[in-house]
């Protein structure tokens, strides 16, 4: 399909992309969303003063995009080898980056550390449910899976990606969670990091059982 970039754009991130559209995820598309996550890298820690300077430049929301395409790659490759293809999931998942715009509201500028705390909490939840739902509409529409084939893919590599996100942010969930951090330390983003250890924590048990119904999907297909 023969559209503008913007306009594109705007579909995916409303759900009203087509299979036409998921279709013609190419390079272009790529390069334009690894650009839009490292703006939205450098945006989510520039007012944080516990971040590193990996972090202040961006460069983990590149990598990480980098890693998350390779495990949703190894997910729904097998499933449907015809249809994903890694440098088409990788597109995707870049363009999925905007909704974090988010994070670089400096919501503590006008709130106290505790309100700030829970509004960037709700921002969180708000981009991680956007970009869930999201694939999900990709996994529908592109590799059109049957609802409990979808509810596998979309859910099993859930404990990695929080694994992953927690990881990347260890120092502040640790110091928080344990109390040992000072005044003059907290983040406004301290809420969210440990919401982030929580949900690594709940979400074992459910990649475990999808993994478990995962193998046995690709045997029952394997038979038939």
């Amino acid at each position: 399909m023969n559209d503008s970039l913007p306009r594109f754009w705007l579909r995916l991130l409303t759900f009203r992309a087509t299979q036409d559209d998921y279709a013609s995820l190419g390079p272009r598309h790529a390069l334009a969303g690894l650009a839009a996550c490292w703006v939205v890298g450098m945006g989510r820690y520039w007012d944080d003063p516990r971040a590193s300077l990996l972090q202040h430049l961006g460069a983990g929301s590149v990598v990480y995009v980098f890693v998350l395409s390779a495990l949703l790659w190894c997910v729904v490759k097998p499933l449907e080898p015809l249809l994903f293809s890694y440098a088409r999931v990788l597109a995707f998942i870049t363009m999925t980056a905007p909704p974090a715009i988010l994070y670089a509201v400096p919501v503590e500028k006008w709130m106290t550390l505790q309100e700030a705390n829970h509004m960037n909490l709700r921002f969180l939840l708000l981009v991680a449910a956007w970009r869930v739902a999201l694939w999900v509409h990709n996994l529908r529409v592109w590799g059109r899976f049957s609802p409990g084939t979808l509810v596998v893919a979309a859910t099993m590599p859930l404990a990695v990606i929080f694994w992953a996100l927690t990881s990347l942010n260890l120092q502040h969930v640790v110091v928080n969670i344990m109390g040992g951090i000072r005044e003059a330390d907290k983040s406004s983003q301290d809420a969210a990091w440990s919401w982030l250890f929580t949900m690594t924590l709940l979400s074992v048990p459910v990649s475990v059982a999808s993994a478990l119904a995962w193998l046995l999907i690709l045997a029952r297909d394997r038979n038939n």
